[in-house]
């Protein structure tokens, strides 16, 4: 197979590692002398997490954070070194990993309590540093306030373990200040109580991007994913200015027109009402772009001054336009469907979604392509 076969791709995520760099400098800033915690879980909100991590790794960061054992390992084995804490913490049979490569795990389940204190202690090894997860509020996972105390006894009187976090994570830090301030009153109380027990972790940490607007004296650490990779949350943001680091790119496959009363895509549920001329672009809900009833009714896309809205629905591979509004456009010619401009919230707006989704969408047959490496 050629290398022009292997390396064209009709569609492109292109992600400046600079500006994540600078991204991540500007939340330092923001943080007041705080440990940064950058979160690369679901591959970096889409970016590439081997690729952001070594970006950042010479920064002096504190840890990174990830979802799931898997993605801590992928990285240890990719010659990451910095510490990497699983926010999920790990199913009993995924404990020899967390121990091999050196993860921290969060606690946040009597399971994965009872899986580490039957740890078997060997006086070789250092100590697992562990974080505790508080549940204030948003009713997922965690130790509910009545049950903290209880759980930090088990982890203090077991060997080889050391509590280095407590967490929690908040529920709507980008639309509910009320809530968000009730959520952080509760963490605090529970800070007090492993206070009284003479537990006092060096890591403690609330604020994910929106919970940087809320920052508390109580807290050592913050970990932001969404304003990392650019992009701020709404309505509720901290005061910060970030850049967008991914801008998805997508190749027009073909232009041509149909006639008045012509249905386009599955289901024929958009239906011309006269002579249009429909583009075709080489990307679909696969690819980043969501497959939702408001992005067929209300989605567009911009190509130069002209606005393409979507004609009909979004399919796996491709995506129609009405393009009757782009006398120039053609095969071959660059959309960009989310980036600067627009943005990955104005895309969301039109699919009635959110940014992360719109982020975390962009499929791993979609080529990264990066900058500043």
């Amino acid at each position: 197979m050629s290398e022009a076969t292997t390396t064209h791709h009709p569609a492109t995520a292109w992600v400046n590692l600079d500006r994540i760099r600078e991204n991540f400098q500007a939340l330092r800033g923001q943080a007041g002398g705080r440990a940064v915690i950058p979160v690369l879980k679901a591959n970096a909100y889409g970016h590439g997490a081997l690729e952001v991590a070594r970006a950042l790794e010479p920064l002096d960061v504190a840890m990174f954070a990830v979802a799931y054992v898997d993605e801590g390992v992928a990285l240890r084995r990719a010659g990451i070194e910095t510490p990497i804490l699983v926010l999920t913490g790990f199913a009993p049979p995924q404990l020899d990993a967390v121990l091999e490569f050196r993860l921290t795990p969060v606690v946040s389940t009597p399971e994965q309590a009872s899986a580490l204190v039957a740890l078997p202690h060997d006086e070789a090894r250092e100590p697992l540093a562990v974080h505790v997860k508080v549940d204030t509020g948003m009713s997922r996972l965690g130790f509910r306030i009545q049950e903290i105390e209880p759980a930090i006894h088990r982890l203090e009187d077991a060997e080889g373990i050391r509590i280095e976090g407590l967490m929690t994570h908040l529920a709507c830090a980008d639309e509910d200040e009320d809530a968000t301030r009730k959520q952080l009153d509760l963490f605090d109380e529970a800070i007090m109580r492993l206070e009284t027990l003479g537990v006092r972790p060096s890591l403690i940490h609330a604020a994910n991007s929106a919970g940087m607007a809320f920052l508390r004296p109580s807290h050592t650490a913050v970990r932001p994913g969404l304003l990392l990779y650019g992009v701020t949350p709404r309505p509720l943001a901290p005061p910060i200015v970030v850049r967008p680091a991914m801008e998805l790119r997508v190749r027009v496959a073909l232009v041509k027109g149909v006639s008045a009363g012509t249905p386009v895509s599955y289901g024929g549920k958009f239906v011309a009402e006269r002579d249009t001329v429909i583009a075709t672009i080489n990307a679909g809900y696969a690819d980043g772009i969501p497959r939702t009833d408001a992005m067929r009714t209300k989605g567009f896309v911009r190509f130069g001054g002209s606005v393409l809205p979507v004609a009909g629905t979004v399919c796996m591979d491709l995506t129609m336009l009405d393009a009757s509004g782009a006398p120039r456009i053609a095969a071959g010619d660059e959309i960009t469907v989310f980036g600067d401009a627009p943005t990955a919230w104005d895309l969301a707006g039109w699919a009635g979604t959110n940014a992360w989704q719109v982020l975390t969408g962009v499929g791993s047959r979609v080529p990264r392509r990066y900058s500043g490496a």
